[in-house]
C-alpha cells in the first residue's frame, strides 16, 4: 500500500499545523518551509477544509489552523478522506473477477489497514502531543 503524494503533504500540513497549536499558519509560509508549490497546498488546503480537519480564514490575520483537537483527529479518517477512491488492485478489469475471491481478502486487508492507522490520533504522531 502506498500513499499518494496528496496524502503525505496533507499528513505533514497537519503534523505542521498541530505543533503550532491555536496560532494560524499562512499557506505561504508552509508552502515555503515544505519545499512544496504554494498552488498544490492550496489544493491540499482546501480538501483538508472541506473535510473538517482544518478551518481556513481569508484576509488579514487569517489562515490556517486545526479545526478540531490533535488528538480527535484519527490518522486513518484523513487517509481515507484525502483517498476515497483506494484501491489495492483494478478488480474490475480482469477477465476473473466473477470466479475470483481474492478482493475479499484485498477489501479485509485494506479495512486492517485503516483500522491501524486510526489507532492513532494526530496528537500521537507530533512532538507536541
Amino acid at each position: 500500500m502506498q500513499l499518494t503524494r496528496h496524502t503525505d503533504l496533507a499528513l505533514r500540513l497537519l503534523i505542521r499545523l498541530a505543533d503550532m497549536g491555536e496560532q494560524r499558519a499562512t499557506i505561504a509560509e508552509v508552502a515555503r518551509d515544505q519545499d512544496i508549490p504554494r498552488s498544490h497546498l492550496m489544493k491540499i488546503a482546501n480538501d483538508l477544509a472541506r473535510a473538517g480537519f482544518i478551518d481556513a480564514a481569508r484576509g488579514r490575520g487569517g489562515g490556517i489552523r486545526l479545526a478540531r483537537e490533535a488528538h480527535d483527529i484519527r490518522i486513518g479518517e484523513v487517509v481515507a478522506a484525502m483517498e476515497p477512491h483506494c484501491e489495492m488492485v483494478r478488480c474490475s478489469e480482469c477477465r476473473l473477477s466473477r470466479r475470483c475471491l481474492l478482493p475479499r481478502h484485498l477489501d479485509r486487508a485494506l479495512e486492517a489497514f485503516h483500522a491501524v492507522l486510526n489507532e492513532q490520533s494526530l496528537a500521537d504522531i507530533t512532538t507536541s502531543g
